[in-house]
């Protein structure tokens, strides 16, 4: 290793003839690029070279070091090694180059006062880095600064005001005001370029809304060719009758398509003689036995253009929906769209056929928890908290005029009923849940309990039978377990293990192995019970405990909670494809039922929260199947046969 170093100083006497030399010649050169009268050439500045290689001795082991000496205009090289500083040091305590007598060879080399010197220098410097550290705008113009070996603390300290100090501030200013500059002219791009892609995103959504406006209006331009032509069609037939017997158009529910270019598809009409038209029976006591069906719709298409205005936006949705969804064709999806709207439209409100009444001059609560059909509909069942199952015969309440109406036959249980359900095969075979987590089955029309079941630890919520397998039924319980219980065995056969708290279970209508629960954790589970160990589906959306769950459809089903919403789901997509607001419910079960067209449920009424008797609430419903006819009951007990008009 060789270095390089100028003398300027020594410690003892020989050097005084050399500092007079030296103070007659020109300055020496900053060493080490350091500014010549600051801090900073002073830490390079060592009272001797020799005293250089002292202090850094542990470190120089090995090294040959070439020093120059500037002197009476000559130079003069000494060349050590470390072997023989070590051995100068160990025969004699002076410095083997300017002879300074060194006391103590593990003394510092450098004087206190040197050493304050060069902390004080260091400790400034490093408040003036932590400074411009400080603040981000002032980071470039001290990096500029410091890279042009200017010291901003020597300037602003300084007390000289000479040119060079002046010219130094005029550097800094000019350094600053370019910075600002810089600094604005980056602040303004950035907000030119913000507003530039808020512009394009803009831009490109409206385009992609003009897109699909463009399509929409596509579909409705072709399907209203196709509805108009079909009036035309209809128009020339109905006036080609006038000569002969006055009769009735009737559309086909199919719609051809048509050779014609320009249109896309017809409907095809046919024709009947009035006579022979069915005339509308109108069953019970509140209105006309038979009814001309043209008079009710002719009567009602003022009322039906005042609920298709009222609820156009929700109708325009589900048009759209149902035309792109891809699973029809263009016709099929125009005749089904057609068929809800027709639905949609075609009533508004319930009349009430007859009246019932569940409870007892025993029993102070009354609320009914469940009520079904039978498989042909040709009997009710109501249960509740009464502890009774009372069956109904539905044809003999609604012949009768009076509300005065007793059960065809009438069984008791040991809890309160939470839920009942018939067998879809064996007309008289009935289901039951209790409070108890007792499952039984009965004979209905003998009023014999024939088996039960035992197994739920708590309170059983809900019970159902499978539609196609007539022996296998399923229960759900708050042990959060779903039980499979066969009629001819006495003990359950499966077993599903839920997170939490099970409130209802429903089997699909159209298969034998799987079935669908709701549970407190508020999500709906879809199972296959020929893997029971993992859910096909798991329907997430609702707020609280799912209370209510049914199949509309093989591949959907709508479930009921106590966030006052009820979802749809469909079983190919895992997110709610419509959600129903309007009724409320905070706690209590309300019920649910669907007949695929429409559903159901109840709301309850918060009258005085201080008073929970006093707040009346639907707590069961139930439809006809192949009627527009429902029954519904409140927690008062009273039940009411309604149908839709």
């Amino acid at each position: 290793m060789a270095t390089s170093f100028g003398m300027r100083s020594g410690n003892n006497g020989n050097s005084n003839g050399n500092n007079r030399r030296l103070n007659r010649k020109r300055p020496l050169t900053p060493i080490d690029d350091g500014i010549s009268d600051t801090y900073s050439d002073r830490n390079n500045d060592y009272i001797c070279v020799g005293h250089f290689f002292i202090h850094q001795l542990p470190l120089l082991e090995n090294c040959v070091f070439l020093v120059s000496d500037v002197a009476f205009d000559t130079v003069r090289f000494y060349q050590f090694s470390y072997e023989c500083i070590r051995r100068s040091l160990d025969e004699s305590s002076k410095c083997p180059k300017c002879n300074f007598v060194i006391a103590d060879k593990s003394d510092p080399i450098f004087p206190n006062i040197t050493l304050n010197e060069l902390i004080i220098k260091h400790r400034r410097r490093l408040d003036v880095t932590n400074k411009c550290e400080s603040s981000s705008n002032f980071w470039g113009v001290f990096t500029m600064l410091k890279n042009n070996r200017i010291d901003v603390a020597d300037i602003l300290s300084s007390k000289n005001d000479d040119d060079v100090i002046l010219a130094d501030i005029n550097f800094l200013l000019e350094s600053l005001s370019e910075k600002k500059q810089q600094l604005e002219l980056n602040s303004k791009s950035n907000r030119l370029q913000l507003l530039k892609e808020f512009l394009l995103q803009s831009k490109n959504n409206k385009e992609e809304q003009v897109n699909e406006l463009k399509m929409k209006l596509d579909l409705l331009t072709k399907d209203l060719q196709v509805v108009e032509e079909n009036l035309i069609k209809f128009s020339t037939a109905t006036t080609s009758t006038t000569n002969g017997s006055i009769g009735t158009p009737i559309a086909n529910s199919n719609l051809s398509s048509t050779p014609n270019e320009g249109a896309s598809s017809s409907v095809n009409i046919e024709f009947r003689e009035e006579a022979d038209l069915p005339l509308q029976g109108q069953d019970g006591f509140n209105g006309s036995k038979y009814v001309n069906p043209r008079y009710l719709a002719s009567h009602s298409i003022t009322e039906r253009r005042k609920r298709l205005s009222v609820h156009y936006e929700d109708l325009e949705d589900c048009y759209f929906s149902i035309k792109q969804s891809g699973t029809a064709s263009k016709n099929d999806s125009l005749e089904s769209f057609m068929e809800h709207l027709s639905k949609f439209t075609k009533f508004d409100r319930f009349r009430a056929l007859a009246t019932l009444n569940y409870g007892d001059l025993y029993n102070h609560s009354s609320i009914v928890s469940s009520i079904e059909f039978d498989r042909d509909c040709d009997y009710f069942a109501i249960a509740g908290v009464t502890k009774k199952i009372k069956i109904f015969e539905y044809s003999s309440i609604i012949r009768d005029a009076v509300d005065i109406h007793y059960p065809v036959t009438e069984m008791t249980c040991s809890s309160k009923i939470s839920c009942i359900s018939w067998s879809a095969y064996h007309k008289e075979v009935l289901a039951s849940s209790d409070y108890e987590g007792t499952v039984a089955l009965w004979d209905a029309f003998n009023g014999i309990k024939t088996r039960c079941y035992q197994e739920h630890e708590k309170r059983c919520w809900c019970v159902d039978f499978n539609k196609v397998d007539p022996k296998l039924f399923a229960s759900g319980s708050d042990d959060a377990k779903v039980k499979l219980w066969s009629t001819n065995l006495e003990h359950s056969i499966a077993s599903l293990e839920a997170k939490a708290n099970v409130c209802c279970v429903k089997f699909n209508p159209n298969s034998r192995y799987h079935l669908a629960f709701g549970s407190a954790d508020h999500c709906v589970h879809y199972y296959d019970l020929r893997n029971p160990s993992k859910s096909l589906a798991d329907f997430k959306g609702h707020r609280k405990a799912v209370s209510y769950t049914n199949f509309v459809n093989e591949n959907e089903i709508v479930s009921a909670s106590t966030d006052s919403q009820l979802k749809l789901w469909n079983l190919n997509t895992p997110y709610c494809t419509r959600t129903f607001r309007g009724h409320s419910n905070e706690k209590n079960f309300v019920g649910l039922a669907t007949d695929g067209d429409y559903i159901a449920c109840g709301r309850f009424i918060d009258k005085d929260s201080r008073d929970d008797d006093s707040n009346e609430f639907v707590s069961a419903v139930c439809w006809k199947k192949g009627a527009n006819v429902l029954v519904a009951a409140n927690s008062q007990g009273t039940i009411k046969v309604l149908e839709l008009v």
